[in-house]
């Protein structure tokens, strides 16, 4: 069997011990052996940027219909191995930055199966085209679209704004098994630290990946949010990623929550004043349950930090789950009539009926 062809200044990046370079023993017919060297050098010289890591993807790819069944190992070897760094660099940025960073260069690679020797009679997976970006989608569209079809298991019960999270996950416990496989097979990785270094990467990884996925899931039900009907507007702002990550929740117990940190009694007012910054309005997560006193203390409150109105986010009742925002102020000009231990999805309903988009709901 042919050695096996080490990766080159593995993780270097992230400080993990090189892997020793050894030479191939070639062949005037190597099966694609030195064209999958090349392919690594090149990614290694672009300093192994998530771009580098999709044109190495696609080299493989091609060049896995020359390839026997021991280069095809080396290929998934190093693909699986190389793909830590992109992925190791973005891993403290939120989730958004990964998404840019990750969705449409790396993460299509490491949710398909490995990397394998084309079969003269076997059929191509059909799967694996679906898990790949289309020339015109951006990052968040591809995620909408995976988990809405091949992911739809996975992540169609989870709004937009948290399948990042949800499909990081996905990719990080995939290619943790693929590198565990690739190194279990591969007869020469057990002398060589650097492999085990890679594996050890993965699985941490995936470690902290999983940790939250619990509450990612419980928090992106959809039905956390009132459900949209005629009355509720769209809007450029709240699709821009920037914007949905300056949105405050109030959740269970009254607290203001903004990007995880919890604010109470005086500090809701400070902390809504700074999220508005120079904006007279606020957006805020209210859940549908909330009863109408408590939407009235909430304005209060708002109105205390300098907004004059806030745009309540609901949500369309299928899938994606698109966002919507209503309108709501203690000096609006359109009343329905409720009772304050009515629910804010009852207000809502009532305003779907007799308001048109835009319409401010007055709750006093």
């Amino acid at each position: 069997m042919r050695r096996l062809l080490p990766l080159l200044a593995l993780l270097a990046a992230c400080g993990e011990p090189a892997i020793e370079v050894k030479p191939s023993s070639g062949s005037e017919s190597d099966y694609n052996e030195r064209e999958l060297q090349t392919a690594v050098d090149k990614y290694v010289a672009a300093k192994k940027t998530p771009a580098a890591f999709k044109a190495l993807s696609i080299e493989l790819k091609r060049l896995r219909a020359g390839m026997d069944h021991t280069v095809a190992e080396q290929a998934e070897l190093r693909l699986i191995t190389l793909a830590l760094t992109p992925v190791d660099a973005v891993k403290t940025n939120t989730m958004p930055e990964q998404v840019e960073a990750l969705a449409l260069d790396v993460w299509p690679t490491l949710l398909q199966k490995p990397l394998a020797a084309d079969e003269v009679l076997s059929n191509p997976d059909p799967g694996e085209a679906l898990l790949q970006p289309l020339a015109d989608e951006d990052a968040r569209e591809y995620l909408r679209r995976l988990c809405g079809g091949v992911l739809a298991s996975e992540c169609k019960e989870v709004v937009p704004e948290q399948q990042g999270a949800i499909v990081a996950a996905l990719a990080n416990r995939r290619a943790m098994e693929r590198v565990r496989n690739a190194v279990a097979e591969c007869q020469s990785c057990a002398t060589e630290a650097g492999w085990h270094d890679a594996v050890r990467g993965w699985e941490e990884l995936d470690r902290v990946s999983h940790a939250a996925i619990h509450d990612v899931e419980r928090r992106g039900r959809p039905d956390n949010w009132p459900v949209a009907g005629s009355a509720a507007e769209d809007s450029a702002a709240m699709t821009d990623p920037t914007t949905l990550w300056r949105e405050a929740e109030i959740n269970a117990i009254g607290e203001v929550e903004i990007n995880g940190h919890q604010y109470l009694g005086d500090a809701r007012v400070a902390a809504l004043r700074e999220l508005r910054a120079d904006s007279d309005t606020i957006t805020l997560h209210l859940r549908p349950e909330i009863t109408l006193g408590q939407v009235k203390g909430i304005l209060e409150d708002a109105k205390k930090s300098g907004a004059t109105k806030v745009a309540v986010v609901a949500r369309t009742s299928e899938y994606p789950w698109d966002r919507k925002i209503y309108w709501l102020s203690d000096a609006g000009q359109t009343r329905v009539g409720l009772r304050t231990t009515d629910s804010l999805q009852m207000l809502l309903h009532a305003l779907d009926h007799v308001a048109s988009p835009g319409a401010v709901a007055r709750v006093d």
